[in-house]
Order: C-alpha cells, then sequence, then structure tokens
C-alpha cells in the first residue's frame, strides 16, 4: 500500500520525499495504534497542529 503524507504549514505544501514519507507514516501509525477506541482497517488519519 502505498502511503502519502501530505504536510502543510500555515496553509503552504511542504515537500516530503518518499523517506520521511514513511518515517512519518510509520510513527503516526504506531501511536494511533495504541490508542483505544481507533477502528481497525483504517485508510486515513488527519491531524491539525496550531501552535
Amino acid at each position: 500500500m502505498d502511503k502519502k503524507i501530505t504536510l502543510k504549514v500555515d496553509g503552504k505544501k511542504i515537500p516530503v520525499n518518499p523517506f520521511v514519507s514513511e518515517i512519518f507514516s510509520n510513527v503516526i501509525n504506531g501511536l494511533v495504534d495504541t490508542l483505544k477506541k481507533v477502528p481497525e482497517g483504517k485508510n486515513k488519519i488527519e491531524i491539525l497542529v496550531e501552535n
């Protein structure tokens, strides 16, 4: 399964190379998988961080 990561900072899309995309995907999926009430077979995870 191809992993697609879209990174935007203040609305500006930031290019992410395949290596960084794979790292983001693995870390985020690993964190989300430890949470309760997350449905199995998830296809999309959205995270919004506001400072």
